[in-house]
């Protein structure tokens, strides 16, 4: 069998339409992407399987009827993910489950297994850590802005959390890093994620710019420079996150 590298338009309904395909007669998959490589390999076909919303719909309705709740789980979190070989990942993982069924929970030393595991928890912490990341501003117009830079696209995981937290306020968490955004509407009780990109940062309102000097200025005052420990902050709050923050920023 010849090995192929096979490419869609890196939405999840071209992804799916992509599993759906190979899984219906297993291949032997060099590469999945949803760019072109920039250097073709000479012993390796190139295929580009066109986005089918039905067949994307209907293999994922096929798989949460067949997958235990902690398979399905990791395939979640892990089709989030934001890593060079997810898709290749995912695969192995779907055609092993395809072999062995829900034994396949009891697998982890598998390496198929144990790389989804550790990609599923990776996304699951960065989540989970973002809850307390999240810093609102209200802007001009009365709504209140997030941006956050997650690695992971972790918007679907932590977006009811917030939605229950604020129900009577009309926020959006941008994920600059993605360019998307969950847009939480207050009169419908309800929340879309959504492509997002900004041209310019939304402009606070002077209240806002207020309160955001005295949150400043409590927290520098709450400091003791005599226990500093850079390594312990950098631990607890990592560097790459500060930017977002207001108690980092001036």
């Amino acid at each position: 069998m010849t090995p192929a590298s096979y490419t869609y338009d890196g939405t999840l309904a071209g992804l799916l339409t992509l599993y759906a395909y190979l899984l219906a007669e297993p291949a032997e998959v060099e590469r999945i992407s949803a760019v072109v490589a920039d250097q073709q390999n000479l012993f390796t076909a190139e295929v580009s399987i066109a986005t089918d919303q039905a067949a994307a719909e209907e293999f994922w309705q096929r798989l949460t009827k067949r997958l235990s709740d902690n398979a399905l789980k990791l395939l979640r979190r892990c089709l989030l993910a934001d890593h060079p070989q997810q898709e290749l990942l995912i695969y192995h993982f779907l055609l092993l489950e395809g072999e062995q069924g829900k034994k396949i929970d009891g697998m982890l030393a598998h390496p198929w297994v144990a790389q989804v595991w550790k990609l599923s928890q990776q996304v699951a912490r960065e989540a989970h850590r973002y809850l307390g990341f999240v810093r609102f501003q209200q802007v001009q117009g009365g709504l209140y802005y997030a941006a956050i830079r997650p690695d992971h696209r972790i918007l679907l995981l932590i977006g009811q959390h917030f939605a229950d937290r604020f129900a009577d306020q009309q926020w959006i968490i941008h994920d600059q890093h993605h360019g998307e955004a969950i847009l939480y509407d207050a009169e419908k009780k309800e929340w879309l994620l959504l492509p997002m990109k900004l041209h310019a940062q939304p402009e606070a309102t002077p209240q806002e710019t207020q309160f955001q000097q005295l949150w400043r200025c409590y927290f520098s005052t709450l400091a003791i420079p005599e226990r500093t420990n850079l390594k312990l902050q950098q631990g607890k709050v990592p560097l790459k996150t500060r930017s977002c923050l207001t108690e980092f920023t001036v």
